[in-house]
């Protein structure tokens, strides 16, 4: 090859050898930090093997280290079954103990003793919006790894305050830190949406549950998680109740607007173009809370969710009008999900109520409860209410309210029932 030739083609080269360097922040904060990142393992005890694995990381010398409360989850609904450690760099595992928790934030503290490792800092405030920000965890057990990906600010609507992150969490990097440019703690890992879209959980409900940690770690949880969630839902509940009830049109009925922030609300109706589709016209709305509460992985709570069904039909006859109907009102579940072993059976009243702006619709109510066995006080209700007597037309207006009080409960199906939907 001509020298000429030779030149150009590193001069062409050199652009990628440049873009091929590793980042200079991102290797700094790998160096810096490492040390005091460390992979949670719960433990199943019969077999004493790993049966999930999550990250955590130190952030006081005595050795609490914080992490996901669905990270150890487990342990706590289990303890009989599972325990927790803590994977050191040289392979050996620490024994650890969960400290107190906060399961609305998805928050735990953990304690195991003194570690050969610097404390690391939680940041005073958060980053500009756009500002390159790093995540680390353990990833798929396949050893720590750092994420650079961007800040966004809070997530709008949400329930509960979360930071969204541009950049690719995976599996076993919940609970990591994620840390600003200057190699300081702004959030806690906590889920993805994929493409490129997590969340974190903000610095500052980290910042209170450590500030707020009991003087001996807990050895019973529930009465904590109780009073959690009971706080959670009257705050919720508040804000619902406090917000803007006025309705929008849904076909021929009806329906509430998006009440509050947190509840986001989506609408479809049936395509007429279709000539497929069979069914009687439809139009829905509903609106939600944007995520659960996990309690453990087959038990969420927290969730709020509103639905409103028109149907409507001049081909079907009376009768089979009313078995599609039927049909549609029996198919209707809560919007969240537990087990036998979480939740008692489901206890229903029903009742015929005149509703509507006229007040000369009748209806059909139905007003469901079922206890948490664990959680003293709390429920979940569902409440569904539909017209009767028209023969070629219905309305079903629904809600969920999962992990509320029996007088929270009664005061929203209240202002429900009272708020013109008809």
């Amino acid at each position: 090859m001509t020298s000429w030739l030779l030149a150009m083609v590193l001069w062409l080269l050199t652009p990628l050898i440049v873009t091929a360097q590793p980042n200079d922040q991102a290797r700094d904060l790998f160096a810096s930090t490492e040390a005091s990142v460390f992979q949670v393992r719960v433990i199943d005890k019969s077999t004493n093997n790993k049966s999930s694995t999550g990250s955590g990381f130190l952030i006081e010398e005595s050795g609490i280290l914080a992490t996901n409360y669905h990270v150890v989850s487990s342990v706590v609904d289990k303890p009989e079954k599972y325990r927790v450690e803590i994977l050191l760099k040289d392979e050996q595992p620490v024994e650890a103990t969960i400290i107190t928790l906060d399961i609305v934030h998805d928050l735990a503290l953990l304690q195991t003793r003194p570690l050969d490792a610097p404390v690391l800092p939680l940041a005073q405030q958060e980053p500009a919006k756009g500002e390159t920000v790093y995540s680390i965890g353990f990833p798929y057990d396949l050893g720590i790894t750092v994420i650079a990906g961007t800040w966004n600010g809070l997530a709008p609507h949400s329930a509960s305050p979360r930071v969204h992150f541009s950049g690719s969490l995976n599996p076993g990097m919940s609970g990591g830190p994620a840390f600003n440019n200057a190699n300081e703690i702004i959030g806690v890992n906590v889920s993805t949406a994929g493409n490129q879209m997590s969340f974190l959980v903000p610095v500052q409900s980290l910042r209170e549950l450590f500030d707020n940690r009991p003087a001996e770690p807990l050895t019973s949880f529930n009465e904590l998680i109780a009073r959690q969630l009971t706080a959670n839902n009257k705050r919720l509940m508040d804000e619902m109740m406090a917000g803007d009830w006025s309705t929008v049109p849904l076909a021929g009925a009806h329906a509430l607007g998006e009440v509050t922030g947190f509840l986001r609300c989506w609408g479809n109706s049936k395509d007429e173009s279709n000539k497929q589709d069979n069914r009687p016209f439809f139009a829905t709305r509903s609106c939600q809370t944007d995520h659960n509460i996990s309690v453990t992985s087959q038990f969420f709570t927290g969730k709020f969710e509103l639905q409103f069904y028109w149907i409507e039909s001049d081909e079907l006859s009376p009768t089979r009008f009313y078995d599609y109907y039927e049909n549609v009102y029996s198919q209707y579940r809560p919007g969240n999900a537990g087990t036998k072993r979480d939740l008692g059976p489901w206890r229903c009243e029903e009742d015929f109520v005149i509703a509507g702006h006229t007040k000369t619709e009748r209806t059909k109510t139905v007003f469901c409860t079922r206890a948490y066995k664990k959680f003293t006080g709390l429920y979940d209700v569902m409440f569904l209410q539909g017209s009767v007597d028209r023969e070629q037309q219905a309305f079903m207006s629904h809600f969920t309210l999962s992990g509320t009080t029996r007088e929270q409960a009664l005061r929203f199906t209240a202002q429900f029932m009272e708020s013109g939907v008809w």
